[in-house]
């Protein structure tokens, strides 16, 4: 049996990977693949698919979409302080959903059992023997390993707007924001892959530049192309899975976060997100989160990473663009931000509370 293990990074179309293969948890095992089940919840959907026979284009809760981020949050917080998220809720032990992984492959007997999370990316980090526990659970089994990785300065803006719509109170990323990234798997990708290369040394290991994802057609796509087993033809699409913010929005969903109840703040964030909401943003790829000091700055750290990098995967530049790491983009985020927020109306905002909040920003801006 082959045990894939997509082990993230984030931010790289993993929800919707973990879409694509949760929706079509039918059609794959039928073909000897198996996405599996950790828990009651992922059971009781699965058993509804097999006995009506087919796939339902349904959105699915978090448990039963990405079951194995409720493996690996609740593995890391069985030996650290990490909490498991709150919207995965009531987990059985780690014991226990080994179990019932070890149950499926002892009855179904697949080719292939694919087991999929970003949340994987943080083992190396927190404890290198998650990785022993979970390659010990399949003995027998022939590992591949596949690892997206953006290039840090794009993937930093984006993971910190994934944090901002979640509602966390963070700094800018231009003043204290990126240095609390350095030490982590959020800039040092070595962190994120040199333990899996270790540990499993046998395994094949895939690592793609996400700009090389998106040439072949996003995360489900380059995903079935790199790996050594094939995929069935007909399945569903997983469509867009993780909706963010604009650059533009996030310092207003930033200071919302601080400054708003957290009802508001969060109808804030879900109205600078939403395409009813008839806002034009500034393209996000000419916004400039950073300014020139700190892209500097940034860029000579992450040099000797991008080499230990370029070098385990065998190219002369594992980011071919990484020089641009360092080039500020056109639009300031300050003028982005100002421009943005002189398009909302505060009329169209729910509540005189956060009607009024915008107002003074708008006010503050014109001052």
């Amino acid at each position: 049996m082959k045990v894939i293990l997509y082990i993230g990074h984030h931010k790289v179309g993993s929800t919707a990977l973990q879409v694509y293969l949760s929706q079509n948890w039918l059609r794959l095992a039928q073909h000897g693949i198996l996405y599996p089940a950790v828990e009651t919840r992922g059971f009781a959907n699965n058993l509804d698919k097999a006995l009506r026979g087919q796939e339902r284009a349904a959105e699915l809760p978090v448990n039963i979409r990405e079951p194995h981020s409720a493996l690996a949050y609740r593995m890391m917080s069985e030996v650290s302080l990490r909490q498991v998220p709150p919207q995965f809720k009531t987990l059985p032990a780690v014991g226990q959903m080994f179990l019932a992984l070890r149950h499926q492959v002892s009855w179904l007997k697949p080719d292939a059992l694919i087991l999929c999370s970003e949340a994987f990316a943080n083992f190396g980090q927190v404890d290198p023997a998650l990785i022993r526990r979970l390659r010990d659970q399949f003995p027998e089994a022939e590992f591949e390993i596949y690892c997206a990785l953006r290039r840090p300065d794009d993937y930093m803006i984006s993971w910190h707007g994934q944090r901002l719509k979640v509602g966390e109170k963070l700094p800018p990323l231009s003043d204290g924001g990126t240095e609390h990234y350095y030490d982590t798997i959020h800039f040092d990708y070595r962190t994120v892959l040199e333990a899996w290369a270790q540990e499993i040394p046998e395994a094949r290991l895939i690592v793609r530049n996400y700009t090389d994802i998106l040439a072949a057609g996003g995360s489900t796509e380059d995903f079935a192309q790199q790996i050594s087993i094939e995929l069935p033809e007909g399945m569903m699409p997983a469509g867009r899975a993780n909706a963010s913010l604009p650059r533009a929005a996030m310092e207003i969903a930033r200071r919302g976060n601080h400054e708003l109840p957290a009802p508001e703040a969060t109808a804030l964030r879900r109205y600078l997100m939403s395409r009813d909401s008839q806002l034009k943003p500034a393209p996000n790829k000419e916004v400039e989160m950073y300014g020139a000091p700190l892209r500097a700055a940034m860029a000579a750290r992450f040099a000797p990473l991008h080499d230990w990098l370029s070098d385990q995967t065998g190219q002369a530049a594992f980011f071919p663009d990484l020089a641009e790491m360092a080039t500020p983009l056109p639009i300031p985020e300050a003028e982005a931000v100002a421009d943005l927020l002189a398009q909302i109306d505060p009329a169209a905002l729910p509540g005189e509370t956060l009607r009024a909040y915008i107002r003074s920003l708008q006010r503050g801006n014109n001052g």
